[in-house]
């Protein structure tokens, strides 16, 4: 614009209507190899994920009491969750477009609440992992793992 000498946003204008639009057609333009519209539409599975995709994504370390710290708020996660969980993980935080939180884990959306304050250090023993069942699991007598015999 400045070759062209136009000091005016009107002279603006007028350069870019006149001169290099024109031009920039001229070089560039492609003839479509058909007419109308050639959009397909959306499959289930990717109108399912058009929320993930129009998310802010940050990560996270899950710090070794299950907590996450994002925007000034602590997320605590439950104990039961869709994957399992273990400390120093990282997390990922999306930010949907109505500006709600979802932590997401190996393609799992994590179980979590809002914690008001930061969490004060506790001396008893916490879980090592959160997995999607209980942690005190004893298999019944007929399991296979109590079949087995060592011979000697």
């Amino acid at each position: 614009m400045r070759l062209a000498k136009s000091n005016t946003p009107e002279e603006g204008n007028r350069f870019l209507k006149e001169i290099f639009i024109p031009t920039f057609n001229e070089k560039f333009a492609v003839i479509p190899a058909k007419d109308g519209d050639v959009h397909r539409p959306l499959l289930q599975a990717e109108k399912d994920t058009l929320l993930h995709t129009f998310s802010i994504h940050e990560t996270r370390r899950i710090n070794l009491d299950f907590t996450i710290q994002f925007k000034n708020n602590w997320y605590q996660l439950t104990e039961m969750q869709p994957t399992t969980v273990r400390p120093l993980m990282i997390a990922l935080m999306e930010t949907w477009l109505d500006r709600s939180v979802h932590i997401v884990l190996k393609n799992h959306e994590l179980a979590y609440i809002i914690l008001p304050e930061k969490p004060k250090k506790q001396r008893i023993k916490q879980p090592i992992i959160l997995t999607t069942h209980t942690l005190n699991y004893k298999p019944p007598p007929d399991h296979p793992w109590r079949k087995f015999i060592i011979k000697k």
